[in-house]
């Protein structure tokens, strides 16, 4: 696959669903460090390079300072994640791709906060 047939549209859904894993696995453990770390650079509002970059350094540190408190289908999810991020960043996501999936995020928050009824 060439870099200009590259799709980032799959890489960032993988990266959003193996936080999500992450997330609802910490939740059922109670792992109440590790969620620190996660929450405070996901949910990501777009997958622009500076966000990859945050959570991919934030994740990166959580496996340094606290790798003992992840079991090890966590730390390999981690590690599928680095190589999703990696996946974006080496094929250098055109902006537009990222602008089209930040207008889909927002959309779709959006819609979320009417069905909910919750007026941000």
């Amino acid at each position: 696959m060439s870099a200009d047939s590259f799709d980032p549209k799959p890489a960032a859904d993988q990266i959003d669903a193996i936080c999500m894993r992450l997330f609802d696995s910490w939740c059922d453990t109670r792992n109440v460090i590790s969620l620190t770390f996660l929450l405070r650079c996901w949910p990501m509002i777009s997958m622009d390079a500076v966000s990859l970059r945050q959570l991919c350094n934030t994740l990166g540190e959580l496996q340094e300072s606290h790798g003992n408190a992840l079991a090890k289908g966590q730390a390999e999810l981690l590690v599928e994640l680095k190589q999703r991020i990696d996946d974006l960043q080496v094929h250098g996501a055109d902006d537009r791709a990222i602008i089209r999936h930040s207008r889909d995020r927002a959309w779709a928050t959006s819609k979320l906060l009417r069905l909910c009824r919750i007026e941000p």
